[in-house]
């Protein structure tokens, strides 16, 4: 997956849009990843600056297609403008110092974002502070250098640091990370994934100087080897309990696209707002084995343990939530007045509800009561490697629920009228689904009388 998908940048924006200005704090990769954005962009056909707001080692100046050097306060536009339209990206820096190339005064980056739109710049991306080559560090009192600009503010840390004692060979600046840690000042225990997550997310750590406006987004880089993978996806499972995502790469391996996993909340969505036309009463309270059809999909959407569950209420809502009480402090319930007018109006009531955190949404109907956690688990996890759309095949055929959507869909949904749900989004966008294996059993439906005889007669009984 590409970084500027993985942070949610529009590269195919018109040229007069704001632009983006992502500032990589941290350690293990800050400058690989500024680099490696700019050049997306300009791959993409759009321009963008790296504007360092500390200093950077002399030799990356090499990194980019062109530089162009800034002295005292004054920005130089002519050369800045020759630059981009030669090469699509450039590096902007002060001049070099010992071996160190000087950054950029905060302001100066500020500017450069207010004359963004005109000089064609989609994104503009700043290391704002050092670490010593260090992968995990913790700021000094004037980091980091954030611009007034900043939409994005992603802390890097590298996933060697983990299993590697809190000292100077591992850590820039480790008495501050004991600190914000709250350890011992003499402490050099070994760094863990927990430990690595709480520093994330510290203000005295990866999120110092987040203002609300910004998006924050954890970057766990290096990983390039299977161990350094399970211990981003302990850090990321870390951070979605609490709401953060985060992105595991290897920003550095131009061999590979750099992102290799997103990791966020993906909310369960139980669809459970149907009169039962067909059926003649509400399905959600029809009993199968022994239990309401509500009862089981909540169930099922609890163990796959994916992120938040949401159960989207109408007709009998009290019953509903009598038949759930339960799991009353394990699930969100949200009422869908205008649930007469059909489906659409339940997704729609889901996705006006669900809450910022949430990255993507899985639409479960309430009547396939043979559904497996493990499908959900696998639309989740084909997400998590990339895929926006996710949806069961069963020999070859593309079934439309349980499907999921990322949030870059949610508005497509919108538009949607009665009795549909994201079905014709799939259609609409076939070549983007993912398609993961389901057993045809595991989507029966209920939708009629019969189909309730049906399932009640051998084999199809479920005594789980």
């Amino acid at each position: 997956m590409l970084l500027h998908r993985a942070l949610r940048l529009d590269f195919t924006a018109s040229g007069d849009s704001a632009a983006s200005v992502v500032a990589f704090v941290g350690g293990g990769g800050k400058s690989s990843a500024a680099f490696r954005l700019a050049a997306e962009a300009a791959a993409a056909g759009r321009r963008a600056i790296v504007a360092p707001t500390t200093r950077i080692a002399a030799f990356q100046t090499a990194w980019a297609p062109a530089f162009v050097e800034v002295r005292g306060s004054a920005l130089p536009w002519d050369a800045l403008e020759r630059a981009l339209a030669q090469h699509g990206y450039c590096l902007l820096g002060g001049p070099v110092v010992g071996d160190r190339r000087l950054g950029l005064e905060a302001a100066q980056v500020d500017l450069l974002a207010q004359r963004a739109a005109s000089l064609g710049v989609a994104v503009i991306t700043v290391e704002a502070d050092g670490s010593k080559m260090r992968p995990i560090k913790a700021p000094a009192d004037h980091e980091p250098v954030l611009p007034d600009a900043t939409t994005h503010l992603a802390p890097v840390v590298g996933m060697d640091a983990v299993g590697a004692p809190l000292d100077a060979r591992s850590v820039h600046r480790p008495e501050r990370v004991r600190t914000a840690l709250g350890l011992p000042a003499d402490a050099t225990p070994l760094l863990t994934p927990s430990m690595a997550a709480r520093l994330l997310c510290s203000p005295h750590g990866g999120a110092k100087g987040l203002r609300p406006h910004m998006r924050f987004t954890p970057i766990l880089n290096k990983v390039d080897a299977p161990l350094r993978l399970a211990y981003a996806r302990l850090i990321a499972a870390l951070l979605a309990a609490q709401g953060v995502s985060a992105l595991a790469t290897r920003v550095g391996d131009s061999a590979h696209e750099p992102v290799v996993e997103r990791w966020g909340q993906a909310a369960v969505v139980v669809l459970a707002a149907g009169g039962g036309a067909r059926m003649q009463k509400a399905k959600q309270l029809i009993a199968v084995d022994g239990a309401p059809m509500i009862a089981r999909a909540v169930r099922t959407a609890l163990q796959a343990a994916v992120g938040p569950v949401w159960v989207v209420t109408g007709a009998e809502a009290e019953a509903v939530h009598a038949a759930l009480s339960p799991w009353r402090e394990a699930v969100a319930l949200v009422h869908n007045p205008e649930w007469r007018a059909g489906q659409a109006t339940s997704v729609a009531t889901a996705l006006h509800n669900l809450p910022e955190t949430v990255e993507a949404a899985i639409f479960m109907p309430v009547d396939q009561p043979f559904l497996d956690p493990l499908l959900l688990r696998r639309l989740f996890t084909a997400w998590r490697v990339g895929a926006d759309l996710a949806a069961p095949q069963v020999e070859g055929e593309l079934r439309g629920a349980p499907a999921l959507f990322d949030r870059r869909f949610w508005g497509e949904l919108l538009t949607l009228h009665g009795d549909v749900g994201g079905r014709r989004v799939l259609a609409a966008h076939a070549d983007e689904v993912a398609l993961v294996p389901a057993e045809a059993r595991w989507l029966i439906d209920v939708d009629t009388p019969e189909d309730l005889q049906a399932i009640m007669r051998p084999p199809f009984v479920d005594r789980t």
